[in-house]
């Protein structure tokens, strides 16, 4: 099968999107034999990192024609699908005549926009949003779970249990951090007075580290930054605690087993947000604020007393089996043959 990738990755966007396209797309070529390429507009950030693994068409930005681009796309590698990761309000009709016309199989990942309404499977966290959207119109295969979620294969490995004298937290504000999140929780932890180190993540896309580093030279308790790690899931799995926004790596640290506290930047992750609150595997401080600040140093406090919590907390993750990319892989390929 020859399948297609429609996903952007940027400083204003994050890289989530194209990290878990990457994760289903080596599950698809390395274990199911599908010939994978990318289709992506922006930007270097995110086409440089699909570059090492997967071809990629990225098209002419002046007087760009979507349907055009992806209809060269198609003919030109003789396509069976085309998998959508993309927010960024393409018209439903523009996929169903692409659909129509090449005779493809159409797959969309967690998409609140129309176009999904054209797919013949949707995979979706299970978060209440989904049934709440308008689903007339809709004749393909909805399939919504913890096992639908698409994580690196890094995340789903055995690491053993934390073993940390002193509590570690661990901040990771995602590739890009465009709000410098990341300042704002190294400098709240500053007023926490007990006894804790810091792991700071700084992904491919961080430009603050000017600021960052004016900071840190402030701070009272002992920290380590390491930017854009190889380990980063090893990293994780040895932390007791996660700060971190939510999205994608939300999903990854519950894989680990690691609670977090998740800042949401949006009212649609602070909704999704809700669904790892109520399976009590994380903390959610609900969209960003003013009052921010004081919720995430009362939190932290409490976690780094209460370490029981945070103990339950791993244990109730431990039971929910996230991600299934083979069974993902298979729902596609077993109704291309299918059809």
């Amino acid at each position: 099968m020859n399948l297609i990738f429609r996903c952007d990755g940027s400083l204003e966007i994050g890289l989530g999107h194209v990290v878990r396209c990457l994760a289903l797309a080596e599950e698809l070529s390395d274990n199911h034999g599908c010939n994978v390429i990318f289709a992506m507009r922006k930007s270097d950030l995110g086409i440089n990192l699909v570059r090492n693994r997967f071809i990629v068409d990225v098209p002419e930005e002046t007087n760009f024609h979507y349907e055009n681009w992806l209809s060269q796309c198609i003919e030109k590698n003789n396509l069976n699908g085309l998998i959508f990761d993309t927010r960024d309000n393409l018209d439903k009709n523009i996929v169903l005549r692409l659909k129509q016309k090449y005779n493809l199989l159409i797959i969309d990942i967690d998409d609140p926009e129309d176009k999904r309404l054209t797919a013949d499977i949707v995979f979706y966290p299970p978060v209440k949003q989904v049934v709440q959207l308008d689903w007339t119109g809709f004749n393909g295969e909805l399939y919504s779970g913890w096992e639908y979620v698409i994580i690196r294969k890094e995340f789903l490995a055995e690491y053993p249990v934390p073993q940390n004298e002193i509590p570690n937290i661990l901040i990771s504000m995602g590739g890009s951090d465009p709000s410098d999140l990341t300042n704002f929780v190294v400098r709240a932890l500053n007023k926490i007075e007990e006894h804790f180190t810091a792991t700071i993540i700084i992904g491919p896309g961080y430009t603050f580290q000017k600021n960052l580093t004016e900071t840190l030279t402030n701070v009272n308790y002992r920290y380590k930054i390491i930017q854009n790690p190889p380990d980063f899931a090893h990293i994780v799995a040895n932390s007791n605690l996660g700060i971190i926004p939510f999205g994608q790596t939300a999903y990854e640290f519950a894989a680990l087993n690691i609670p977090a506290i998740y800042l949401c930047l949006t009212e649609d992750h602070e909704k999704s947000a809700k669904l790892f609150v109520n399976e009590g595997i994380g903390i959610s401080l609900g969209k960003l604020a003013a009052n921010h600040e004081q919720k995430l140093i009362e939190t932290v406090l409490i976690h780094i007393h209460e370490k029981h919590i945070l103990k339950e907390m791993s244990e109730r993750a431990r039971l929910i089996k996230i991600s299934n990319l083979n069974q993902i892989a298979s729902l596609i390929l077993a109704k291309y043959h299918h059809e």
